[in-house]
């Protein structure tokens, strides 16, 4: 546990050394595919909010809504918040890393659904779905568009994994890529 703590401690700490200069926060938004397991298409949008930037570095607070569509099994709808922290380069490329928690509702596709209930007995319920609650983590690499031209666009590829809980007594790890846009509201 104390390795994963100082993995990630090495992670987001330059932020604290680096954002010691004020900036005007910057809001963006983002669309994304989003494809768990990549075979299992679906979509991602979101608005990130930028508290402490430097000139080459940012933190990151950001609100995700989304899901994905896994045919004959599942349609998984989410909405989680996210925190991380960017480092851009003098060129226009970049790297990130994102914490997250949110909320997951799975439905399941097909036939009829069945709970068991604690005596026992198995009984024919309504598809209402299941709630979950997602973690995840996510490391990131991009370009920002705006250091060389005039188009406040960055472009990101995020592999990341999820986790589902509760699933069967005990938590589902799923992976997934995240790739899209960042639609920057103002240039600095």
């Amino acid at each position: 546990m104390s390795k994963l703590f100082s993995f990630f401690l090495f992670l987001f700490v330059p932020v604290l050394a680096f954002c010691q200069q004020e900036y005007k926060p910057e809001i963006a938004f983002t669309t994304s595919y989003y494809g768990e397991t990549l075979t299992h298409p679906g979509v991602n949008a979101g608005i990130e909010y930028y508290p402490f930037q430097a000139p080459r570095f940012q933190t990151i607070l950001a609100a995700n809504l989304g899901g994905y569509l896994h045919i004959r099994n599942n349609t998984s709808l989410f909405f989680r918040g996210q925190w991380g922290q960017r480092a851009i380069c003098k060129n226009g490329f970049f790297v990130e890393s994102f914490l997250g928690l949110g909320y997951l509702h799975h439905f399941t596709h097909g036939g009829k659904t069945f709970d068991v209930l604690p005596n026992g007995a198995v009984v024919k319920v309504p598809n209402t779905g299941k709630s979950m609650v997602m973690p995840g983590v996510s490391i990131g690499l991009g370009y920002d568009f705006s250091k060389k031209t005039n188009c406040n666009i960055r472009f990101f590829l995020r592999p990341e994994l999820f986790w589902k809980a509760p699933f069967n007594g005990y938590y589902l790890t799923h992976f997934a890529l995240n790739t899209g846009l960042i639609f920057q509201l103002a240039k600095k």
